[in-house]
Protein backbone atom coordinates (compact mmCIF):
# COMPACT_ATOMS: atom_id res chain seq x y z
CA UNK A 1 0.00 0.00 0.00
CA UNK A 2 1.13 3.19 -1.12
CA UNK A 3 -0.90 5.36 1.44
CA UNK A 4 -3.30 4.30 4.44
CA UNK A 5 -5.74 6.59 5.94
CA UNK A 6 -7.48 6.02 9.21
CA UNK A 7 -11.70 6.92 8.86
CA UNK A 8 -12.75 8.80 11.99
CA UNK A 9 -16.14 9.03 13.30
CA UNK A 10 -17.73 11.91 11.12
CA UNK A 11 -18.55 15.33 12.79
CA UNK A 12 -19.86 18.48 11.81
CA UNK A 13 -16.70 20.88 12.43
CA UNK A 14 -14.55 18.06 10.44
CA UNK A 15 -16.44 17.47 7.50
CA UNK A 16 -16.87 21.55 7.30
CA UNK A 17 -13.91 22.36 4.85
CA UNK A 18 -15.78 19.86 1.89
CA UNK A 19 -20.00 20.32 3.16
CA UNK A 20 -22.40 20.64 5.38
CA UNK A 21 -24.15 17.25 7.21
CA UNK A 22 -27.95 16.91 6.56
CA UNK A 23 -29.30 15.82 9.74
CA UNK A 24 -32.35 16.63 12.48
CA UNK A 25 -30.39 17.69 15.45
CA UNK A 26 -30.01 21.33 16.00
CA UNK A 27 -32.97 21.93 13.00
CA UNK A 28 -36.12 24.56 13.37
CA UNK A 29 -38.94 22.65 13.91
CA UNK A 30 -42.59 22.96 13.12
CA UNK A 31 -45.31 21.23 13.88
CA UNK A 32 -47.28 20.47 10.95
CA UNK A 33 -50.30 18.37 9.14
CA UNK A 34 -52.51 19.15 12.20
CA UNK A 35 -50.22 17.70 14.88
CA UNK A 36 -49.53 14.70 12.93
CA UNK A 37 -45.88 15.59 12.18
CA UNK A 38 -42.80 17.60 12.48
CA UNK A 39 -41.03 19.70 9.83
CA UNK A 40 -37.13 19.80 10.15
CA UNK A 41 -37.03 22.56 8.51
CA UNK A 42 -34.38 24.30 5.54
CA UNK A 43 -31.97 20.88 6.30
CA UNK A 44 -29.85 21.64 3.05
CA UNK A 45 -28.49 25.20 2.98
CA UNK A 46 -26.33 25.07 0.47
CA UNK A 47 -27.56 23.26 -2.36
CA UNK A 48 -25.50 24.80 -5.64
CA UNK A 49 -26.23 23.61 -8.76
CA UNK A 50 -27.51 26.18 -11.54
CA UNK A 51 -24.16 26.47 -13.22
CA UNK A 52 -24.18 26.29 -16.99
CA UNK A 53 -27.73 25.50 -17.29
CA UNK A 54 -27.81 22.73 -14.51
CA UNK A 55 -31.32 21.72 -12.44
CA UNK A 56 -32.10 20.00 -9.30
CA UNK A 57 -31.87 16.36 -10.04
CA UNK A 58 -33.28 13.89 -7.49
CA UNK A 59 -32.20 9.90 -7.80
CA UNK A 60 -31.67 7.07 -5.42
CA UNK A 61 -28.49 5.34 -5.58
CA UNK A 62 -29.43 1.67 -3.95
CA UNK A 63 -25.73 0.22 -2.80
CA UNK A 64 -24.31 -2.94 -1.75
CA UNK A 65 -22.26 -3.19 1.44
CA UNK A 66 -18.00 -2.89 1.07
CA UNK A 67 -15.79 -3.46 4.34
CA UNK A 68 -13.28 -1.79 6.03
CA UNK A 69 -10.60 -1.73 4.95
CA UNK A 70 -11.33 -0.71 1.75
CA UNK A 71 -9.30 -0.05 -0.98
CA UNK A 72 -9.93 3.39 -3.19
CA UNK A 73 -9.92 2.72 -6.64
CA UNK A 74 -11.35 6.14 -7.93
CA UNK A 75 -12.35 9.49 -6.10
CA UNK A 76 -14.72 11.72 -7.45
CA UNK A 77 -15.45 15.54 -7.60
CA UNK A 78 -18.00 17.79 -9.07
CA UNK A 79 -16.52 21.38 -10.40
CA UNK A 80 -20.75 22.29 -11.15
CA UNK A 81 -22.88 21.39 -8.70
CA UNK A 82 -23.10 20.32 -4.63
CA UNK A 83 -24.19 16.77 -4.35
CA UNK A 84 -26.16 15.36 -1.04
CA UNK A 85 -26.61 12.24 0.09
CA UNK A 86 -29.73 11.15 2.20
CA UNK A 87 -30.11 7.84 3.33
CA UNK A 88 -33.42 6.54 2.97
CA UNK A 89 -32.08 3.29 5.16
CA UNK A 90 -34.40 2.87 8.51
CA UNK A 91 -31.68 0.57 10.44
CA UNK A 92 -29.83 2.65 13.44
CA UNK A 93 -26.91 0.73 13.00
CA UNK A 94 -26.15 1.21 9.30
CA UNK A 95 -23.07 2.91 8.64
CA UNK A 96 -21.58 4.57 5.41
CA UNK A 97 -17.89 5.49 4.43
CA UNK A 98 -16.66 8.99 3.42
CA UNK A 99 -13.47 9.76 2.04
CA UNK A 100 -12.50 13.77 0.53
CA UNK A 101 -10.43 16.09 -0.04
CA UNK A 102 -9.67 19.57 -1.37
CA UNK A 103 -10.65 20.82 -5.03
CA UNK A 104 -7.91 21.42 -7.06
CA UNK A 105 -5.27 18.90 -8.52
CA UNK A 106 -6.00 15.29 -5.86
CA UNK A 107 -3.16 15.54 -3.22
CA UNK A 108 -3.78 11.61 -1.24
CA UNK A 109 -1.88 13.16 1.22
CA UNK A 110 -4.89 15.70 1.81
CA UNK A 111 -7.31 12.69 1.74
CA UNK A 112 -10.03 12.41 5.19
CA UNK A 113 -12.02 9.54 5.66
CA UNK A 114 -15.05 9.37 7.80
CA UNK A 115 -17.63 6.95 9.26
CA UNK A 116 -21.13 8.44 8.91
CA UNK A 117 -24.44 6.99 11.13
CA UNK A 118 -26.90 6.01 8.57
CA UNK A 119 -29.37 8.41 9.43
CA UNK A 120 -26.99 11.75 8.68
CA UNK A 121 -26.73 13.21 5.35
CA UNK A 122 -23.90 14.90 3.72
CA UNK A 123 -23.79 17.91 0.91
CA UNK A 124 -20.40 18.15 -0.85
CA UNK A 125 -19.22 21.51 -1.96
CA UNK A 126 -18.52 21.98 -5.47
CA UNK A 127 -15.11 20.67 -6.33
CA UNK A 128 -14.32 18.83 -3.73
CA UNK A 129 -12.70 15.11 -4.46
CA UNK A 130 -14.55 12.60 -2.86
CA UNK A 131 -15.11 8.34 -3.17
CA UNK A 132 -18.40 7.31 -4.51
CA UNK A 133 -20.96 6.07 -2.11
CA UNK A 134 -20.01 3.51 0.00
CA UNK A 135 -21.90 1.61 2.53
CA UNK A 136 -20.82 -0.25 5.44
CA UNK A 137 -22.62 -2.49 7.28
CA UNK A 138 -25.31 -3.47 4.97
CA UNK A 139 -27.50 -2.64 1.59
CA UNK A 140 -28.02 0.71 2.01
CA UNK A 141 -30.36 3.56 0.24
CA UNK A 142 -29.26 7.44 -0.32
CA UNK A 143 -31.56 9.76 -1.77
CA UNK A 144 -29.41 11.65 -3.86
CA UNK A 145 -30.13 15.35 -4.71
CA UNK A 146 -27.35 17.04 -7.14
CA UNK A 147 -27.11 18.94 -10.87
CA UNK A 148 -28.46 17.45 -13.87
CA UNK A 149 -27.63 19.64 -16.64
CA UNK A 150 -26.25 19.28 -20.87
CA UNK A 151 -22.14 20.10 -19.56
CA UNK A 152 -20.34 17.28 -17.73
CA UNK A 153 -20.20 17.58 -14.02
CA UNK A 154 -17.85 14.08 -12.86
CA UNK A 155 -14.23 14.13 -12.96
CA UNK A 156 -12.60 10.72 -12.07
CA UNK A 157 -9.22 9.89 -10.80
CA UNK A 158 -8.30 5.97 -10.74
CA UNK A 159 -5.49 4.76 -8.59
CA UNK A 160 -3.27 1.88 -9.02
CA UNK A 161 -4.44 -1.31 -6.81
CA UNK A 162 -2.79 -1.75 -3.50
CA UNK A 163 -2.19 2.33 -3.85
CA UNK A 164 -4.65 3.61 -1.19
CA UNK A 165 -6.55 1.71 1.59
CA UNK A 166 -9.23 2.95 3.83
CA UNK A 167 -9.04 1.67 7.16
Amino acid sequence: MSAIIEAQVMNKEAFAPYGELIECDGAITYDCNQGRAIRYHDLLKNLDVTDKLGKVGLSIYKSVPSPIPFEVEVMERHPLGTQAFIPMTKDHQSRYLVAVAPGGDLNPALIAAFIVKGQVGINYKKGIWHLPIVALDGDMDFLVIDRIGPEINCDELTFSPGHLLIT
